[in-house]
Formats: C-alpha cells, sequence, structure tokens
C-alpha cells in the first residue's frame, strides 16, 4: 500500500513540475566592446522580495526556472554599475528571454534602473492566445476571470462570466489552472486584486497539458509583499437597478521575518476575501 502512495505522489509532484516549466534566459554582455561577462550575477525580486538568482556562465548566458508573473531583474557584474530592469513579465510555459548590455564606466554608486518592454514577437513561442497581467486586470471593468479570459483574441462568452469558448468549441472542453493545479467547477470567486497573470492558450497546446479540445486558462496568483499593503474594494447597485449586484472584497499582505543587514523579506503572509451576491444571477 504504500509503494501505491508514494508512486501516486511521485506522478502527482511530477505533474506539478511539468506544469512550471516557466524560464527566463539570455545574455549579459559589455555594451561598449559586446563581449559576454562571464560571471554577472542575476537576481529576481517580486514586490521587493527576493525570489531567486544565479551567475552567468563562460559564455555569459544564464537562465533561471521560475513561476509565470512580473519580476524585477537586477544584473550586477565587477566594475559595473549595476542595471535594474523593471516589470519584466514571465509567460508561463515559455522560455522567457531578456539581454542585459552593461556599461557607463566604473561608478558603483549609480544604479540604472530601465522599464522592460514586453516584445511583439515571442520567438519561440509556439501557441497561441494572450496574457492578462494584473496592471491591464486591474484596469477593465470586469470582475470575472471568464470575462477577463474573453478580452483574448479567439476566446468568446455569450454574457459577462458565462461560460466560455474556445474558438467556437464547447465550454466544457476548457481547462483551468491555478498556480500550476488542474482545477474543477468555477474560478469566477477569486478576486480579481489577487490575480498576478491570467494567461489564455487557445492553440498550440504543449503536451504538458494533454489532450484538450478547447484551450487553457491559466490563472498565477500574487504573492506576499515586503511591506505591509491591503486594500477594501465596494460595490453596490442597490436602489440604481432590479438586479441587486454587490461586491465587497479586501486584501492584506506583509512580511513576517527579514534580513536585519539588507531588510529583505524571506517570509511572508496574504490574505484575501470576497463575497458577492447577485439577486438576478442572468440579466437581459
Amino acid at each position: 500500500m504504500a509503494r501505491y502512495l508514494l508512486l501516486s505522489l511521485t506522478f502527482l509532484l511530477m505533474g506539478v513540475w511539468g506544469m512550471a516549466q516557466t524560464s527566463l534566459g539570455g545574455k549579459i554582455t559589455d555594451v561598449d566592446t559586446g563581449e559576454e561577462l562571464i560571471g554577472a550575477n542575476v537576481t529576481l525580486s517580486k514586490d521587493g522580495n527576493f525570489v531567486t538568482g544565479t551567475s552567468t556562465d563562460f559564455d555569459g548566458n544564464y537562465k533561471l526556472t521560475i513561476d509565470p508573473g512580473t519580476y524585477d531583474v537586477e544584473v550586477s557584474y565587477v566594475g559595473f554599475p549595476p542595471n535594474k530592469i523593471t516589470g519584466v513579465i514571465a509567460n508561463g510555459g515559455q522560455n522567457n528571454k531578456l539581454d542585459v548590455q552593461l556599461g557607463g564606466g566604473i561608478d558603483l554608486d549609480v544604479v540604472v534602473v530601465t522599464e522592460y518592454k514586453n516584445p511583439l514577437i515571442q520567438k519561440d513561442n509556439t501557441s497561441s492566445g494572450g496574457v492578462v497581467t494584473s496592471e491591464q486586470i486591474r484596469n477593465l471593468p470586469t470582475k470575472d476571470i471568464n470575462a477577463l479570459a474573453a478580452s483574448v483574441a479567439g476566446m468568446s462568452a455569450a454574457d459577462d462570466g458565462d461560460a466560455i469558448s474556445v474558438r467556437g468549441s464547447r465550454s466544457n472542453g476548457t481547462d483551468y489552472y491555478i498556480d500550476g493545479i488542474r482545477v474543477s467547477g468555477s474560478n469566477s470567486m477569486i478576486p480579481q486584486s489577487e490575480i498576478d497573470q491570467l494567461q489564455v492558450i487557445t492553440g498550440g497546446i504543449g503536451a504538458e497539458y494533454g489532450d484538450v479540445t478547447g484551450g487553457i486558462i491559466s490563472i498565477t496568483t500574487k504573492g506576499p509583499s515586503s511591506k505591509f499593503s491591503g486594500g477594501f474594494e465596494a460595490e453596490t447597485s442597490e436602489y440604481l437597478d432590479q438586479f441587486g449586484y454587490n461586491l465587497l472584497s479586501a486584501n492584506i499582505s506583509g512580511p513576517i521575518l527579514k534580513k536585519k543587514d539588507t531588510g529583505e523579506s524571506i517570509l511572508g503572509f496574504r490574505f484575501s476575501g470576497q463575497y458577492r451576491e447577485r439577486k438576478d444571477d442572468d440579466p437581459p
């Protein structure tokens, strides 16, 4: 019995590991000479928290296996001021590429900060669909997962939050994943504020997802922040229409343990909740 339990757990962990194969890599070079920088340090942070890091190899290349989301990447090398790229988007299930050039002399007191620009074409992307980031979600008027996914080309929904269809397929042909774990049932109650990235795959679905007749909706949730923060949101249509829509949501996040020397958070928390009431679930 124990052997079968161990085997089942092994396959489960292998499935979760296979779903999390999102990477970020590239080459670090000197902006003046174009030479590769060997042993340059590359660190990733998210919401002020250190996530992971590595060093470049003899060809100046680096590669990090990470979760989908938006990161800040900082590259440092002896003799060059550090270069920090903010808002780097790592799309789920892809080998995301970010090449960085260091230059500007030996003034080590200066940190060069640049904003990441999402490339129009992903060279190694064999799937079709789109990614909706947390910033885009914050600016959209809808709060429902299916309605957010319907903003991507190839997706459609009859009403806001209704059953979604991928390129005309049946609604039950769409599979949902949350942080790499396949889920079933309604996902509409995930608070909008807790979505870091929503990825929609409408074609060219990878083998790690198995046999899918429609498409994939993959959600990556947010983690704790290095500073205490929170938010509260309330919406209502009471006394304004006959549908009786009410929404309450709240979230709080912050650190639990920090490094004394650098102030970086090594352990944190994040809580969120949402309450929604609709007297008419399907208004005309």
